[in-house]
């Protein structure tokens, strides 16, 4: 299933805004770029994914891609809104699991500090 075209990066130009402006962290399976939008455009994130040729075959790639996007739309409420957010699949990742890469992307939003802390436990 495809992100709503709202969520997603499309043009160059935004990938660029993200690599200049942005911060950046690199893990094992993944490279996280990112960029705070002013409050404006306070609303929910929007992602590009980036898997290059390093990766493998077109198949390889699109299976990466798939991954990714299915652990987005699976903790993508865990994610802070009015972010840019560049994801890069490092060459690993083709051999990854698709528990592997969640686990990375929610050690990335800890690490980056873009995620929403989960509520604490009732009593």
């Amino acid at each position: 299933m495809k992100f709503p075209r709202g969520r997603r990066l499309t043009r160059r130009s935004e990938f660029a805004t993200v690599r200049t402006e942005g911060k950046s962290w690199r893990g094992q399976f993944l490279a996280l770029g990112w960029l705070r939008q002013p409050p404006l455009t306070d609303g929910p994130f929007r992602v590009g994914i980036i898997t290059t040729k390093r990766l493998g075959g077109a198949v390889t790639r699109v299976r990466v891609r798939r991954k990714i996007r299915g652990i987005l739309q699976k903790t993508g409420e865990e994610v802070a809104g009015g972010v840019w957010l560049v994801l890069i699949a490092q060459s690993r990742a083709a051999e990854a699991s698709s528990a592997q890469l969640e686990k990375e992307w929610r050690w990335l939003l800890r690490k980056t500090g873009l995620g929403i802390p989960s509520p604490p436990p009732a009593p």
